[in-house]
């Protein structure tokens, strides 16, 4: 389903509908661009990776965003799955508020998009607007100043005054000589003329109220039962006024407080850009990111570090990880559980749309459910086995032989039963026979299946095995990293970089202050036999001898840590 900025506001409560009754939530975004050109490293620390998808969600929007559920169905024995998607444009909901955004774009991902068929100018006039908090917070201030009139006062140009000088004429014969007119009318021409007569009506004129119209402002005397509702009116108001334009940060926020499972494809960077844009900006540290992420989503798995990081998947599978191939893959037999079928007033993506985000987020879906249920019938192949038929007996024949002779002599029929159109009788349901994915417990905990999975993403060009948004990372054994650690003192970070650039371009990151990893881009040699040059060049540099340096690989590393 496809919602414009039109469809919006009356398509929330199905929105709110599908978040309440899902058992978990696929995320994906497109975007205005990816990263800064030029700047991508063969290898990076953590902290400079993080920092590169921070620059970006500072540079570039979100442009689509899909979302899709999915609802396992008992009588049925499948997943019902509603995917949901939204073009994503920074404008305004309610017309008073219009937050003038900056952002860039990428020549690259807009070229990539228009192949996908992104349809740019439904992006600019459908897409759905959007507060963060800070800008709600704003605007319910602002809003609340001009309710109970507390606007701070503007200067008047000189060019105005004669104007005025005439509206204020105006209000004061009206004043003297009511007449039969319970109001006056002052024309107005601008939003400038508007503001200096609510500001002269507020200061000069106790008792009077001023209300806009279309092209001019209404001037009366209120009662104080007509003051009283008039107030109760422009608070309704101003409540419906900021729970609109809030806009679609309401579906982010209904996500974050249903506690479900948040499931994406190489997720990462869209983490960083769903906060970023629609939440806050991202902390400068990545250790108070991870805290704020998780605070927001409790519950993340990455497809991609699923199918990479589960041994009996890569087996089947292989190194290929990309969406599209796992797409393919999980379509194979040997993933035939469970049965998912689309919600069927959800037919936009009975079809094949590729990199739009609803149909990702519904395919990223899919393959969460057909790889876990892989792993749960390794696990538990009792679970799976399907039942054998009884082979037929003689009796069976000859009682069907028999039956079938019946009804062949028969010249009579039974009279039909008056009642078989009963209103009453329960519709019968077809069963597929799908055996639900076990991913959550009845406490709202991942299952022991899930729990090595969840809150873990892939990260590339680091010597990490993933990025932990709960736990600190694991690193990868492999032989171009080393370990350096520093007995009681700090690591001295410049002189471990100098020695070990003897060698080749090394890249250093922090285990904590008193251990770093070194990691080759390339390295040439045999690790050990590196390792012993290093080993006497600290031993001959003069720069260590304050300095208690102990270099291991990843395996001695995690050896040693065991034994601690």
């Amino acid at each position: 389903m496809e919602i414009s900025r039109q469809q919006f506001r009356d398509e929330l409560p199905a929105i709110k509908a599908a978040i309440d009754e899902c058992d978990f939530i696929a995320l994906d975004t497109e975007l205005s661009g990816l990263h800064r050109p030029g700047t991508s490293k063969r290898i990076d620390s953590l902290a400079n990776r993080y920092a590169e998808y921070r620059e970006a969600t500072e540079r570039f929007i979100i442009t689509q965003f899909g979302m899709c559920t999915f609802k396992w169905d008992q009588p049925s024995g499948r997943y019902i799955a509603k995917a949901f998607n939204f073009y994503i444009f920074p404008t305004s909901m309610t017309g008073r508020i219009q937050p003038n955004r900056v952002f860039m774009c990428q020549a690259q991902a807009l070229d990539f998009l228009s192949k996908q068929a992104f349809d740019f100018n439904k992006w600019v006039y459908q897409g759905v607007p959007y507060l963060t908090v800070a800008e709600e917070k704003a605007y319910m201030e602002e809003a609340r100043k001009k309710l109970n009139d507390e606007l701070p006062d503007i200067p008047i140009d000189d060019k105005e005054r004669p104007f005025l000088q005439a509206a204020k004429d105006k209000i004061d014969a009206w004043i003297a000589d009511p007449k039969d007119d319970v109001c006056v009318n002052i024309t107005t021409k601008n939003a400038y003329q508007r503001r200096l007569i609510y500001q002269e009506v507020r200061k000069s004129y106790s008792g009077l109220t001023a209300e806009g119209r279309g092209g001019f402002i209404l001037i009366q005397r209120l009662t104080e039962k007509q003051l009283k509702q008039r107030e109760k009116e422009r608070k309704k108001r101003l409540e419906e006024d900021c729970e609109q334009a809030i806009g679609f940060r309401k579906v982010i926020d209904w996500i974050s407080a249903s506690k479900k499972i948040v499931v994406g494809h190489n997720m990462l960077l869209d983490i960083c850009h769903v906060i970023a844009q629609f939440i806050q900006p991202l902390p400068p540290k990545v250790q108070d990111f991870k805290k704020l992420a998780h605070d927001i989503f409790p519950h993340m798995i990455d497809t991609k570090y699923v199918s990479s990081a589960a041994a009996e998947l890569q087996q089947l599978l292989g190194t290929a990880t990309s969406l599209d191939v796992l797409t393919f893959e999980t379509r194979r037999e040997a993933f035939k559980n469970p049965r998912i079928d689309m919600d069927w007033l959800f037919s936009r993506y009975i079809s094949d749309k590729a990199h739009e985000a609803g149909y990702d987020a519904y395919i990223t879906g899919s393959v969460l459910l057909k790889l876990f249920s892989f792993l749960d019938a390794q696990q538990h192949p009792e679970k799976y086995k399907e039942p054998e038929e009884p082979a037929p007996t003689e009796d069976d024949d000859q009682e069907t032989g028999q039956q079938n002779k019946e009804w062949d002599i028969s010249d009579t029929e039974e009279e039909p039963d008056p009642n078989w159109t009963n209103d009453d009788d329960e519709e019968e349901v077809h069963n597929y026979g799908s055996i639900k994915v076990p991913l959550m417990t009845e406490q709202g905990t991942p299952t022991e299946m899930l729990a090595p999975y969840v809150n873990k993403v892939t990260m590339v060009r680091t010597g990490w095995e993933y990025f932990d948004f709960v736990d600190t990372e694991a690193i990868i054994e492999q032989h171009n990293t080393f370990i350096v650690h520093c007995k009681d003192k700090t690591v001295p970070r410049d002189t471990v970089f100098n020695i070990f650039s003897a060698h080749g371009k090394p890249v250093l990151d922090a285990l904590d202050e008193q251990t770093v990893m070194v990691i080759y881009e390339k390295l040439q040699e045999d690790q050990q036999h590196i390792m012993d040059k290093i080993k006497t060049q600290v031993s001959e540099d003069p720069e260590c001898q304050n300095f208690d340096l102990l270099i291991e690989t990843v395996a001695q590393y995690h050896r040693r840590i065991r034994d601690l």
